[in-house]
């Protein structure tokens, strides 16, 4: 279970921890800080509504991707997305084409990882423990949430405040930190799950197989 529930906890930290600093860094005037890109609150919906339906289309299209390359492989490449879309924030983050790309890739990803974590869970658990499995990645990816929120928050704070634009506005530095931290978590995620159980399609109990009834 530990290379599961460590991806867990560190999908998470994105997931989770990253959506408030990328709804302060769109709503940051460039004009006064020198970065962010000024946008009101019906774009920073908008924002959050495509990172939306991008999850929403990796989570749906898990199956044909496990098809692809197989439930592991699926995993590992929805991780890398994530770190893809992440990484991409910190030399592109100047337009909102930029961002919007930036957020559909990690989307994609997510997507594909909060409808898969569940099942590979309880796929690598006993019998007999496949709830407790699953209900684990819900609370590890929330402890990885709530540390990395705060880990954010104080590289925000460093210098500055979490209230936007104004005067003492949150360091660049900080937001690149963020994004940092998002993408390596995702990347060693891929790598944890390259240590997972291989899952298989195979499920049929031992006993109902033809040649186990004397068939």
């Amino acid at each position: 279970q530990w290379p599961i529930q460590l991806t867990a906890f560190l999908f998470g930290m994105s997931v989770l921890g990253a959506q408030i600093p990328l709804s302060t860094f769109a709503r940051t005037d460039p004009d006064v800080v020198g970065y962010g890109l000024g946008a009101d609150a019906a774009f920073v919906s908008t924002l959050v509504g495509v990172y939306v339906v991008f999850l929403a289309i990796g989570a749906f299209t898990l199956p044909l991707t496990a098809r692809l390359l197989g439930p592991r492989g699926a995993l590992v490449a929805s991780s890398l997305l994530v770190a893809l879309g992440y990484g991409l924030f910190l030399p592109f983050h100047d337009s909102t084409t930029q961002t919007l790309t930036n957020m559909a890739i990690a989307g994609l990803g997510s997507g594909a990882l909060v409808a898969a974590l569940p099942a590979a869970a309880a796929a690598a658990a006993p019998p007999d423990r496949t709830g407790f499995a699953t209900g684990m990645t819900n609370a590890t990816k929330t402890v990885g949430g709530a540390i990395a929120s705060s880990v954010f928050a104080i590289a925000l704070a460093s210098t500055g405040s979490l209230e936007g634009p104004a005067e003492g506005a949150a360091p660049l530095s900080g937001y690149l930190t963020v994004w940092a931290v998002c993408s390596v978590a995702a990347v060693v995620a891929a790598v944890c799950l390259l240590l997972a159980p291989k899952v298989t399609d195979d499920v049929t109990p031992e006993v109902a197989r033809p040649e186990t009834l004397g068939a």
